[in-house]
């Protein structure tokens, strides 16, 4: 995940990463900090940095580049965005919830593209 927001932040210049709690919020700022030695990305629980992490249900009206980290929903509504990054988990339950993401952003007329992810 964080290779995939390093690379959003690189292409896109910002993002948004929307996380279900707190929990799952520090989880991906220590992630962050740690997942490459010598790779730096820019982040902040928040706002004032490059990448935004939210947690706790509180969205930005609009983003120029969204991440869904472990939502189980959508946010409602989603906010606005010029690109939007979902994550499909190994695990059968949240596999299901991401693929009931994929049909709703489908339906609501976004353009979908699948990436498989090496380990």
């Amino acid at each position: 995940m964080c290779r995939v927001i390093a690379k959003v932040w690189q292409v896109m210049g910002e993002a948004d990463i929307l996380c279900p709690d707190m929990e799952t919020g520090q989880v991906m700022d220590d992630l962050l900090w740690t997942f490459q030695a010598g790779a730096f990305v820019p982040h902040v629980r928040g706002t004032g940095e490059s990448i935004r992490i939210h947690d706790g249900g509180v969205w930005p009206p609009q983003s120029k580049a969204l991440v869904l980290c472990g939502l189980d929903e959508l946010p409602a509504p989603v906010p606005a965005c010029e690109r939007l990054v979902d994550f499909i988990p190994v695990a059968e339950q949240p596999r299901s919830f991401a693929r009931e993401r994929y049909r709703q952003l489908k339906n609501a007329g976004f353009t979908m593209q699948v990436h498989p992810l090496e380990a």
